[in-house]
């Protein structure tokens, strides 16, 4: 929703990035700019006099990675993560299966497939 968001917030103020939209949006009403959260934001940070130049939706970023793509790259470098369970942070780590495990309280590994289902319930 907010990346359709920002399209129409840059189409409709003939903008081609959000740090041109700050600019565009300062002379703005506010009636004008609630109309749009994106409009919102680059109108509030340019009376804040605040430059802000971000690019949320870049198709680089790892957000906007398939998780195909990322389990691959975990499973090729043997990715080291923390998991929260329970408000502490466990150390895993990818294996050769394509498995994240871990150790919970010092008892057995658990092991997670990298597709986000258990391996076992």
């Amino acid at each position: 929703m907010l990346e359709i968001s920002q399209r129409e917030a840059l189409q409709d103020n003939g903008c081609l990035k959000l740090l041109k939209l700050q600019d565009t949006a300062q002379p703005l009403s506010w009636k004008k700019v609630s109309t749009n959260e994106v409009t919102c934001a680059c109108y509030l940070a340019s009376k804040l006099d605040i430059r802000v130049e971000w690019d949320p939706f870049h198709p680089d970023l790892v957000v906007s990675s398939p998780n195909a793509t990322l389990a691959a790259l975990a499973c090729r470098v043997k990715l080291s993560l923390l998991i929260q369970i329970e408000g502490g942070l466990i150390a895993s780590k990818v294996n050769s299966h394509n498995t994240i495990t871990f150790m919970a309280g010092g008892e057995r590994q658990h092991p997670i497939l990298l597709d986000g289902q258990a391996k076992t319930p």
